[in-house]
């Protein structure tokens, strides 16, 4: 066997263990996970979804969104993914969107067009750069809908840690009184937005982005108040909480 072939093995046999421990890491306490080089696609193990059978897809059906003004998805533009079920099995997808109306993952194939994934049967589905597909644009979970309490609805994940930041993002439809002039109904989407805080298999919801809402759901800690004075953050925003949250763990590991 030549060394180049012993590098080759070695070097898939790593993504693998990175990629097991990942999908394990999720079902503990995290959400979120690390991928090495995410853009190289599917390796020995991984599944390019050909079969559309094999995850339970179904013809994309419903709501015919032509008529309606926006958009029902997370990100209208295609984008590569890697789909994650609790089964086990990785799907790298070359062009997939996330309908947060329907609460699905749509994609394509060659032989069927468009189709969406049952969202039961899914974990989580990473969205890559379309830019970089070795970059992470976003992570979803799916955990339960503490709004509606439905079984299944799709969180995005802000960081990693004990305790994360979670967004439950609805696209809902709204029906404007009749126009007649126009002779009809004008229908539009809006986005209703629920922030939240993931610890030990829990999701804390938050009234707002805002100091005493953090605060409030995370157990108290002396270092967290000089911290927040030293670095001004003022807690207001998605960013202020990411970075907070990022130094709040730290100080969990630490203990």
């Amino acid at each position: 066997m030549t060394m180049k072939k012993k590098f080759d093995i070695i070097r898939i046999f790593i993504i693998l263990v990175v990629l097991f421990f990942s999908a394990t890491n999720l079902n503990a306490q995290t959400l979120t996970i690390d991928i090495s080089n995410p853009g190289e696609g599917p390796s020995a193990g991984m599944v390019r979804v050909t079969n559309i059978g094999a995850i339970g897809d179904k013809k994309a059906t419903g709501l015919t969104y032509e008529d309606v003004e926006g958009t029902p998805f997370w990100d209208e533009h295609w984008n590569a993914a890697l789909l994650y079920f609790k089964s086990g099995p990785i799907y790298k997808l070359p062009k997939a969107k996330l309908n947060l109306y329907t609460s699905e993952v749509h994609y394509t194939n060659d032989k069927d067009g468009e189709l969406v994934a049952e969202t039961s049967l899914i974990d989580k589905i990473v969205f890559l750069d379309s830019k970089d597909a070795t970059k992470v644009l976003a992570v979803f979970a799916v955990l339960p809908d503490f709004i509606d309490n439905k079984p299944f609805a799709f969180y995005h994940v802000y960081n990693n840690g004990a305790y994360q930041l979670i967004l439950l993002q609805k696209n809902l439809v709204k029906v404007s009184p009749f126009d007649p002039l126009t002779g009809k109904n004008a229908t539009s989407f809006f986005t209703k937005s629920y922030y939240g805080i993931y610890n030990n298999g829990k999701t804390i919801p938050l009234k707002s982005l805002d100091r005493n809402s953090i605060l409030s759901v995370v157990p108290f800690n002396a270092n967290v108040e000089p911290w927040i004075k030293n670095t001004k953050n003022k807690l207001k925003s998605e960013q202020d909480l990411i970075s907070f949250l990022n130094y709040y763990n730290s100080l969990v590991i630490a203990k």
